[in-house]
């Protein structure tokens, strides 16, 4: 399993805990109802902590939490 597919299986799990629907990685998140302002605080705090990563406070953009996958990019530029 690559990098990528095992952040954004982490980032599956914590969705997984509220949001019974299926995801894609490709799905707007916010669109879906799935994350809002106050989703975000909880999903930063269970990736720092899973993933052993630190978020700026530039990097918590809509953009970059719009997707499983636009925030397996970023917790992979973290990573790295």
């Amino acid at each position: 399993m690559s990098l990528n597919e095992t952040i954004q299986k982490t980032i599956k799990e914590h969705f997984a805990a509220f949001y019974k629907k299926p995801i894609a990685p490709g799905d707007n998140l916010f669109a879906k109802g799935v994350l809002d302002s106050m989703g975000i605080v909880g999903l930063i705090t269970y990736i720092e902590e899973k993933l052993q990563v630190a978020f700026e406070p530039e990097d918590i953009t809509e953009e970059n939490f719009a997707t499983i996958e636009t925030i397996a990019v970023l917790v992979q530029q973290k990573i790295k």
